[in-house]
């Protein structure tokens, strides 16, 4: 079944992350836990209900003084909140992911979280369910048609190779295309340099532990072998900018020798995220239309 087959009428079976959902007639008290699904709510000019408290990205910002019901945080449901707005959909993401079964309990609930290493297809997929849902599929296809043409305006442009960094703490991070934060390397089209991490971390290990240690010489020799490869691109995500603190991401690459002296950092080719943007309403359609068209006017000749 194509990306726009859809079911004309209700009911409908909507397929998600976490399996099928029924919807027995169109939503109208939407709860979101997820700023990605809120910032495609927005581009279909859906209303919701009400929203779980976050760091806001600037334009999704509006959504927190609007008189909207706070239904909690994007990791802990208010559930009296959401039994006294009775909502008739629940949408969530990765934050919210192990909340799932409860929050069935009060009402549908579908899951946008998308796979890592899997952007675009998971993004289409995402923009089409919310048609379906909300039987706006004519205005979703629009969207879907604008996301195709941005992106391959965006890939005929791109050459070469990049590398996605994510900082945090004065640590520098490699993000492979497989990885929560590679999708940049899908969406231009740019291969990444980063070569494969060895296992998952599971569980953050205690700062300044022996566990943490061996993680931080891990991360370096996988930084060195991927500069090593010369990259003509980087992409930046700086942790600390995304949640309302001070962004030191130019800073700590700088102060790094072997980024600083990397042929892309020398010519000025590294592309900085915006971090709340990506990294807590990663996905949605209104910001990653942005970045393509943001990553357009740098790459053009």
């Amino acid at each position: 079944m194509g990306v726009w087959s859809f079911a004309q009428a209700f009911p409908v079976i909507l397929e998600h992350a976490q399996g099928e959902t029924t919807l027995n007639s169109q939503p109208a008290r939407v709860a979101v836990f997820d700023l990605a699904a809120l910032d495609f709510l927005m581009a279909l000019e859906i209303e919701v209900a009400g929203v779980a408290g976050a760091s806001w990205p600037d334009y999704l910002e509006h959504y927190s003084d609007t008189g909207l019901v706070s239904v909690g945080t994007l990791f802990e449901p208010d559930f009296d909140a959401l039994a006294e707005l009775e909502p008739d959909l629940i949408i969530i993401g990765r934050r919210t992911q192990p909340a799932y079964e409860a929050l069935s309990d009060i009402a549908p609930t579908l899951d946008l979280t998308l796979e890592n290493g899997d952007f675009v297809t998971g993004f289409r997929r995402n923009l089409a369910l919310l048609g379906e849902a909300f039987a706006v599929q004519s205005k979703a296809e629009a969207l879907d048609a604008a996301f195709v043409d941005a992106l391959a305006q965006l890939q005929s442009q791109a050459d070469g190779s990049a590398l996605t960094l994510f900082t945090v703490n004065n640590n520098i991070i490699i993000n492979a295309q497989s990885d929560r934060y590679g999708m940049l390397h899908e969406l231009t089209g740019l291969p990444s340099v980063a070569p494969p991490a060895e296992s998952e971390v599971a569980v953050r290990p205690e700062p300044g532990s022996p566990e943490a240690l061996a993680l931080a010489e891990q991360r370096e020799a996988r930084l060195q072998v991927a500069l090593a490869a010369e990259p003509e691109w980087l992409f930046i995500l700086d942790r600390g900018a995304a949640t309302g603190g001070e962004g030191q991401a130019e800073q700590t690459l700088a102060e790094h020798p072997a980024v600083a002296a990397s042929a892309a950092w020398q010519a000025g080719r590294v592309f900085y995220l915006d971090p709340p943007t990506w990294y807590v309403a990663t996905g949605g359609y209104l910001g990653t239309m942005d970045t393509l068209e943001q990553l357009q006017l740098r790459f053009a000749p």
